[in-house]
């Protein structure tokens, strides 16, 4: 495995009750993005020991995902099929507004995080934008 941890929220109240482990193997980090529900469990980190992470956000069938390698460049999964409205979706145990191109389904998040879980890389069958411009990975 590329990540070395994984780092979980779990809202009560106002107290972030997650928590931050040894990232073992896929089936772990699986069962965390799949544990988001959009009210309590709110955002999964994909960590390494340097700055490079993956973030999923949400949860029930919509997320939210970057990577960064360097915490200054950071490259969000979207869907360039939706239409540019908003949608408001709960990450970080706060509900925000965000462009509805970047609510991700769940196999599509899956595919992803599987990818640099595992490689550390950017998954080349999804599209990346870097600061508003689409990538080729």
């Amino acid at each position: 495995m590329f990540i070395s941890q994984l780092s979980t929220e779990n809202w009560v109240g106002n107290q972030n009750q997650g928590t931050l482990e040894q990232a073992i193997n896929w089936q772990q980090v699986e069962m965390a993005i799949l544990d988001l529900d959009a009210r309590q469990k709110t955002l999964v980190l994909l960590e390494t020991e340097g700055e490079t992470h993956m973030a999923v956000g949400g949860g029930l069938g919509r997320y939210v995902v970057y990577v960064t390698f360097d915490n200054e460049n950071f490259h969000y999964l979207i869907d360039p099929s939706k239409a540019e409205i908003e949608e408001t979706l709960v990450v970080g145990g706060q509900e925000g507004y965000y462009p509805a191109k970047l609510c991700i389904d769940l196999r599509t998040t899956i595919k992803a995080a599987k990818t640099f879980a595992k490689l550390g890389v950017l998954e080349k069958s999804v599209v990346w934008e870097k600061e508003g411009i689409l990538e080729l990975v």
